[in-house]
């Protein structure tokens, strides 16, 4: 079965359908209720004007900043829910079943707190952006997303947001863990994740439709397992196409790991039971 056959097998399952409900809701809202002040809108305006900040009319400027918070948050509920499905059943399973609903809640607390304080540097380098000039900014955008998700940093995030975290299983301490397991997985989603967050920040016409391309582009990257941190292809394409891109690649749907030593060159001898 390929990659991308067993993981549509899990979107039926676990969190996924809720946080995909999430994902959606969130994109409806700020489709239909997008205020005058949102994040691209203002770098649109920045993007024309190639000078001063250009408020909304008839706004305060707290006004403003509370439209671009939620404008923020709904972005990254928007393109970021779907990523921590596999985090969220894992949370699920390691939590006895009476912590379960509020160790979950505690894990996407933390992580939606990384990436709310993300926001307080993406946010002010997407309107530092957007002062390039009209698809200027879009392309170096994208330009440096790409180089990113090639480069051993970006891989070795990607490797962290796959990682586990010891949890207890009963009482406040469940709760407590969850926390910090979301704290560690976003900010390491962040980490890997930050340059793509601009991409849709530099378009003003058809905003929605490339978050829902980079989204769509980032869980696909999310799907593809942990690898050597080495410069490389974006592993999204992986997931497509369904074959390792690394040197000496296998296909991806093998149940082997990559990049793993065989057993003759570990150093400590394999022991046999008689």
């Amino acid at each position: 079965m390929s990659r991308l056959a067993a993981f549509a097998v899990q979107t039926s399952r676990g969190a996924m359908p809720w946080l995909v409900a999430l994902s959606a809701g969130s994109y409806l809202l700020l489709g239909f209720a997008q205020p005058a002040s949102n994040v691209a809108a203002i770098c649109g305006r920045l993007n024309v004007a190639q000078s001063v900040y250009l408020p909304a009319p008839n706004l305060q400027f707290s006004q403003i900043l509370q439209a671009v918070a939620a404008d923020w948050i709904l972005m990254v509920v928007a393109m970021m829910a779907p990523l921590v499905a596999a985090n969220l059943s894992y949370v699920g399973r390691v939590v006895h079943a009476s912590q379960k609903v509020a160790a979950s809640i505690a894990f996407l607390l933390g992580y939606l707190c990384v990436w709310i304080l993300s926001g307080l540097l993406l946010v002010p380098l997407a309107f530092v952006l957007a002062l390039a000039g009209t698809w200027i900014d879009l392309s170096l955008a994208f330009g440096v997303a790409v180089v990113w998700s090639m480069s051993p940093l970006a891989q070795w995030a990607r490797n962290r947001c796959h990682g586990t975290s010891r949890m207890a299983a009963f009482g406040q301490e469940a709760q407590a863990d969850g926390c910090w397991f979301g704290l560690r997985t976003g900010a390491a989603c962040v980490f890997a994740c930050w340059p793509w967050m601009l991409v849709p920040l530099q378009v003003e016409t058809g905003h929605i439709a490339v978050m829902v391309l980079t989204g769509l582009y980032l869980f696909a990257d999310r799907i593809a397992p942990p690898a050597a941190p080495v410069w490389r292809l974006p592993p999204a394409l992986e997931t497509v196409l369904g074959v390792s891109l690394l040197p000496g690649g296998r296909r991806a749907n093998r149940h082997s790991p990559p990049h793993t030593k065989p057993l003759a060159a570990t150093s400590q001898p394999v022991r046999t039971r008689h």
